[in-house]
């Protein structure tokens, strides 16, 4: 937003320092100062503008490890005519040794390599895991070199489907060939040609396998938390298979392919009027407050009102104004007119200004969504807070969490919600947003608060927060499982310490309705009426006859629910090609990917007294007079996903308890 924004302090091991920032727009300035040290650089701080290469915030970054030439031109394919993704290589310096999940944030996606494995350093494996976990998208490639990953015991050894591999050697390559619409792979094999074989079930959705009635599984996609790992069963970084015309074919399909046009990696450049992305839809949505006794309106002066008002006082002065004057013959009249045109204009002005709220007293709302990893234990929060002040004012606003936790091991961040691109107020404008209270804030103690952030009389600052932690137990119990035909059985029951409302269970493309579901309450999807398409649900499909339509994706809505249940399954409904945007910043908040793997994802909405993260807010006047500000819900309640993991076959239902 055109300041500087302090971070808590960090520890300088070295002298080098590597960093991986997006500061935005290319002028922008990095100062590092001592700590204890006054504000604004000191004589020994290095501060001035950024060096390096500043990547577009709409740019995808793929974070790398390993030997994969052909890694530019798959994804040269994945892109086609839209953004290609910028590469970085985890190998290209040393990696920081107290590398963490959130470190990680602004990848969408990551290739490693088995074979690359022990160069890893464990805390870096475990933040590549973490955040797969936290909704990432893992490539991890192991053929011959999966039997040294299981080996060692590791994490790495959680990115294999099965346990306890054997290497045996492939002597057909037909599918793997197929699945990258490339041949001449057999050809190259010879003596390297060695895959691994587990012992016991593979986990996971298998896209393509060899041998006998399929027996040994080669590519295999499945849920990791909140995110999805797709394994490979062949070593193309080995020099044998390094050069295969058909590897950067195999990593695009890997990568998702043509099928990302639907929301991945690569999303088209569509046109936006209005908005950015879905993100930037969800910023328009929240900067508005509802009207509220005293005043009939309350936000922005509409840009259409102020046009108006100004085309208008512009023919008040000339033709009117001259004709009027001409008319009768005295220019000394014009003396008198002109201020009458004037003061009468911002009477107007600030008659409008009243309208629609600019007197309004300083109000804020939030939304927020809510998901929990049945399997690994693991909820995770993304909120929205919009605030807005009548006068001049410093914020300070801090972020916790409400809903009960395992432990208090919690992985709180709170930023600035900013456009992206290089529209008008984007992080990507060369120009930052003009502002009447522009001043530099900073960070608290950590990253959970903000102090001192500038907010502007009549304006209002949008900010977003995100926060991981460990689940209480026995939080859900399911015995759900896909049968022969991809359709849902067995059973479910949710003990949290609220009722849902609204609830849906999905998985593959089905949608089963559930109504209200209380803790302790099973549900069996083969006692309901049965699934209906998601894909229908999510783009409204209606059906008369012969003919089918979907509801047109209006970008100028600001019904906050329906923008997160978009954002929330956004690949699922077509993505950019139904809603002609991007996701954004919300990417993180798709679980498509996991529907059609191993996973079911139910679907609720909270109390709305319920909030899982607790905001504290508070505006700080020029008098020193502080005023807290308690967030009222954007909507009726929490959005909350309980991602299920499938069990092999359906199991007995759960015993109905008492909340």
């Amino acid at each position: 937003d055109g300041q500087l924004v302090g971070s808590p302090p960090a520890t300088v091991t070295d002298h080098t320092a590597r960093m991986i920032v997006r500061p935005g727009r290319p002028t922008a300035r990095l100062a590092i100062e001592p700590v204890g040290a006054e504000r604004g650089p000191p004589p020994t701080a290095a501060g001035g503008p950024l060096t390096g290469t500043v990547i577009p915030s709409t740019t995808p970054l793929v974070l790398v490890h390993g030997d994969l030439p052909a890694l530019p031109d798959a994804l040269r394919l994945v892109a086609g005519d839209r953004t290609l993704p910028e590469i970085v290589r985890l190998d290209a310096a040393p990696v920081p040794p107290h590398l963490v999940p959130r470190d990680l944030d602004a990848f969408d996606a990551a290739v490693i390599c088995g074979r690359s494995v022990p160069d890893l350093s464990p805390e870096t494996i475990a933040a590549l895991d973490g955040w797969t976990r936290c909704g990432g998208r893992l490539v991890f490639i192991a053929g011959e070199s999966a039997a040294a990953v299981a080996a060692d015991g590791g994490i790495a050894a959680d990115w294999l489907p099965g346990r306890d591999p054997s290497l045996v050697s492939l002597t057909r390559y037909g599918g793997l060939e197929a699945y990258a619409r490339a041949r001449g792979l057999a050809g190259r094999a010879g003596r390297g040609g060695l895959v691994p074989r587990f012992r016991g079930p593979v986990a996971g959705a298998v896209e393509t396998s060899e041998g006998a009635a399929g027996t040994l599984p080669l590519v295999v996609r499945r849920g990791h938390g909140f995110g999805t790992i797709t394994w490979l069963g062949l070593d193309v970084d080995a020099p044998w298979c390094r050069s295969w015309p058909g590897c950067e074919q195999l990593l695009a399909a890997l990568l998702g392919g043509r099928r990302e046009a639907a929301g991945g990696l690569a999303a088209p450049e569509v046109g936006r009027p209005a908005v950015p992305d879905l993100a930037g839809q969800l910023r328009v949505a929240l900067d508005r407050f509802p009207a509220t006794d005293a005043v009939a309106r309350s936000g922005g002066v509409p840009f259409e009102v102020i046009a108006i008002l100004g085309v208008l006082y512009v023919v008040a002065l000339f033709p009117l104004d001259w004709w009027l004057v001409s008319s009768l013959r005295r220019p000394a009249i014009a003396w008198v007119s002109l201020p009458l045109w004037a003061c009468g204009f911002t009477a107007a002005a600030w008659a409008l200004g009243g309208l629609w709220g600019r007197d309004a007293p300083p109000r804020c709302h939030a939304a927020e969504v809510i998901d929990i990893d049945a399997a690994g234990g693991l909820v995770r929060a993304a909120t929205w807070i919009a605030a807005r002040s009548p006068t001049n004012a410093l914020l300070d606003l801090a972020a916790a969490v409400a809903l009960p936790t395992a432990d208090h091991s919690v992985d709180v961040a709170v930023s600035w919600f900013a456009d992206a691109g290089k529209g008008f107020g984007g992080v990507d404008a060369a120009a930052s947003h003009p502002s009447l209270a522009a001043a530099d804030y900073t960070y608290g103690a950590s990253l959970a608060d903000l102090t001192g952030v500038p907010i502007a009389a009549g304006a209002s600052r949008l900010f977003e927060a995100e926060w991981t932690a460990a689940t209480p137990p026995a939080v859900v119990e399911s015995t759900l499982a896909s049968d022969g035909r991809g359709l849902l059985a067995g059973s479910l029951v949710h003990r949290l310490p609220f009722p849902l409302t609204r609830c849906r269970l999905l998985h593959a493309g089905w949608l089963y309705d559930i109504g209200d579901l209380a803790a302790g309450q099973p549900f069996e999807p083969a006692a309901g009426r049965g699934p209906r398409s998601l894909a229908a649900e999510l783009t409204r499909r209606l059906t008369e006859g012969d003919h089918d339509w979907a509801e047109r994706w209006n970008p100028t809505a600001v019904d906050v629910p329906r923008i997160l249940e978009m954002a929330c399954f956004h690949a699922a409904a077509g993505g950019p090609g139904y809603t002609g945007l991007e996701a954004g910043r919300l990417t993180r908040l798709d679980l498509s990917p996991v529907l059609g793997v191993d996973r079911a994802v139910l679907v609720g909405h909270a109390p709305p007294d319920f909030r899982g993260t607790a905001w504290t807010v508070r505006l700080r006047h020029g008098d020193g007079a502080t005023l807290d500000l308690p967030p009222a819900a954007a909507d009726a309640g929490s959005l909350v996903r309980i991602v299920l993991p499938l069990a092999t076959s359906p199991a007995t239902a759960p015993e109905e308890t008492k909340p």
